[in-house]
């Protein structure tokens, strides 16, 4: 049974992503790569996404940096760690380099 559940929401997520159009002005366009900002669907699956790599990526990256505290807040996430003993640099790219389709920034 949950086999099955699962099955069915990869196949209706993908029929959401797969059938990704939006209209700007008279023109109808599909995404190529990604969800369209504006969809429904696009936060809630990004969502998800981020969670799974905060599962199972990024606890490794921290634990490896001794990060000392992580928090994220939708698209915002801060890092508390000791300047002396991580190279916040080394971090970022880290993080960059989990998904190609991603990209962290450092402010």
């Amino acid at each position: 049974m949950v086999d099955k559940t699962r099955n069915e929401i990869v196949k209706i997520t993908q029929t959401i992503v797969n059938q990704n159009n939006f209209r700007l002005q008279d023109n109808i366009y599909q995404h190529n790569e990604g969800m369209a900002m504006c969809s429904p669907a696009s936060s809630i699956l990004s969502e998800v996404y981020i969670q799974d790599m905060e599962g199972t990526t990024i606890p490794m990256i921290l634990s490896k940096h001794n990060i000392k505290r992580y928090y994220r807040s939708v698209d915002d996430i801060l890092i508390v760690y000791t300047d002396n003993t991580t190279n916040i640099h080394t971090v970022l790219d880290e993080f960059n380099s989990i998904s190609p389709k991603l990209d962290f920034t450092l402010e």
